[in-house]
């Protein structure tokens, strides 16, 4: 018998230790506190990596290595508040296989989730010549298609949230026929990679919809993720103290989107 789904974890999550985040009160004593409060019983940390053992690392990648966010282990509180604490990252694809991450790294951690459209960093992520949104969903679908079949791969960060011309959102996603995105996420289910249900991806849980971005675009593709047959985990991608508890507020969407328990990735499933 299927179980109705009660979001209750929270996977991606940065700290203080990731280069993007400004707040320093991001740190995991705090944030579990905070998880505790909103009724989340699994958080895990993913801060932003590349493995010093792989090269190709940018500028801004390659500071945050396996060293830099062991340091985690030590900021975790002996007292927890009851909140399952996962430690994994997330890396980066950069196409052509290359990945911020080696199998060795990766196995030392929970999990690793792996961005298929980190398209503002141009000229390391995106190639400068990709630039039009058909363009864009085109190398989207192919980053998507090479990062499921990554050894190290236990989720998809963020799926086809392109982070780039945020106003284009509609048209770069609508560009993808249902057909592609059925046989993207078809392969995924067959790898049990997890696809990542983001508070990023709805416009109205932040600054609201505008002409170019709403948020029927990525239930349609969520929608077509699910009749794929695909697992799912939840995220917030906060950066900071504040963002914590926010994937609480994607339950109308999972309840939308009638997603049963049984269909969440089993790092995250809840078991009583």
């Amino acid at each position: 018998m299927s179980t109705p789904c009660r979001i209750d974890h929270d996977i991606h999550v940065h700290t203080f230790l990731s280069s993007c985040s400004k707040d320093p009160d991001a740190v995991p004593e705090k944030m579990l506190e905070a998880a505790a409060v909103n009724g989340l019983r699994t958080v895990g940390f993913a801060d932003h990596l590349w493995d010093a053992g792989v090269p190709g690392a940018s500028d801004w990648y390659r500071p945050q290595d396996m060293q830099h966010i062991a340091r985690i282990r030590a900021q975790l509180p002996a007292d927890t508040r009851g909140v399952r604490v996962l430690l994994g990252c997330e890396t980066e694809y950069i196409g052509n296989g290359t990945v911020g991450i080696s199998p060795t790294a990766a196995a030392q951690l929970d999990f690793v989730l792996v961005p298929h459209s980190h398209f503002h960093m141009e000229g390391f992520v995106r190639p400068a010549t990709v630039q039009q949104p058909d363009e864009i969903a085109a190398l989207m679908q192919q980053r998507f298609a090479e990062a499921i079949e990554l050894e190290v791969t236990t989720g998809i960060a963020h799926p086809f949230l392109p982070c780039t011309q945020r106003e284009h959102t509609d048209e770069i996603i609508q560009a993808i026929p249902d057909s592609a995105f059925s046989d993207l996420f078809g392969r995924a289910a067959e790898r049990g990679v997890s696809i990542e249900i983001t508070a990023g991806a709805f416009p109205s849980l932040g600054s609201g919809e505008t002409g170019g971005w709403h948020d029927s675009t990525f239930m349609r593709m969520y929608r077509l993720a699910a009749a794929a047959g695909c697992v799912f985990h939840c995220a917030s991608d906060t950066h900071n103290l504040q963002g914590m508890g926010r994937t609480r507020r994607l339950q109308p969407f999972v309840d939308e989107l009638g997603l049963t328990q049984e269909q969440f990735h089993p790092l995250v499933r809840q078991t009583g």
